[in-house]
């Protein structure tokens, strides 16, 4: 069974700040394992909202320290120990987000790290083993140099790009993946340094051919011209089932080979 539910399809500070699309991060399950990829602001308040039960969780992971993505950790973590109080689950995550970098604070708080059975830092490269699943660590060319993405294989292979520029040996991380989750801030050409607009999003589709693609992420301009278009824009020009996220949006990849509307919905 793999299963996701996005608790925000947002990103960057102005979204974040207004809160115009959620930035809660996404659950996946699968092979039984219950992951929280992400969890920038209002996580908690998402998942209540969404009917997610946090203390489920078994994995929270972290691919930068950037607050859009690591905001709500501690809250996660001592929603899923019980207030630190009943140690169990594991972090996974940059070393940005576990340990800091340049004199900054790491996003995690030292009794939220002892309240976990493990912690484990991963840069690109790198992999560990979540039970059944194989969680690797792919670059990024981001603004936090220590920020990765995560190619998550078991019954399904679930890739996310995190936040990055494009280049061109991107395409090797990600190819062939049950699932591409690709965080795009910028519609069509429009660029932003260290991150992917919709133009980037179309060639990394067509170089990794995923089964199915979904954009999110979004900034205003994206927000602001319609996220599902620019999902429509990439379908035609990929020949790939395309989707926008959306808030509370629901996912059973073990439907995959249905039309969309049978297998995601709200």
């Amino acid at each position: 069974m793999t299963k996701l539910v996005f608790l925000g399809s947002g990103g960057g500070r102005y979204a974040m700040a207004t809160q115009a699309r959620a930035t809660g991060g996404f659950r996946i399950e699968m092979d039984g394992v219950n992951i929280h990829v992400d969890p920038g602001p209002g996580a908690l308040v998402r998942a209540k909202e969404y009917g997610v039960n946090v203390k489920d969780t078994d994995v929270v992971m972290v691919s930068h320290v950037h607050l859009d993505h690591s905001n709500d950790c501690n809250a996660m973590i001592d929603a899923m120990t019980e207030g630190a109080k009943n140690p169990k689950g594991m972090l996974v995550g940059s070393a940005s987000a576990i340990k800091g970098y340049d004199n900054d604070s790491p996003a995690v708080l030292k009794i939220y790290l002892k309240a976990l059975e493990s912690v484990t830092v991963m840069k690109a490269g790198d992999s560990t083993n979540l039970k059944a699943i194989t969680v690797k660590a792919t670059p990024t060319r981001h603004t936090d140099p220590s920020c990765i993405g995560f190619r998550i294989e078991g019954s399904k292979t679930i890739s996310y790009t995190s936040d990055t520029e494009y280049f061109p040996e991107l395409k090797k991380f990600h190819k062939n993946a049950d699932l591409l989750i690709i965080n795009m801030l910028r519609p069509d050409s429009d660029t932003w340094p260290m991150h992917m607009n919709l133009d980037n999003s179309i060639t990394l589709i067509k170089e990794t051919n995923p089964k199915l693609c979904v954009l999110q992420h979004f900034g205003m301009k994206v927000i602001e011209r319609g996220p599902e278009k620019q999902a429509q824009k990439a379908a035609k020009e990929t020949g790939t089932s395309v989707i926008a996220a959306e808030d509370g949006m629901r996912m059973d990849l073990d439907k995959s080979n249905a039309p969309l509307g049978k297998f995601i919905k709200k």
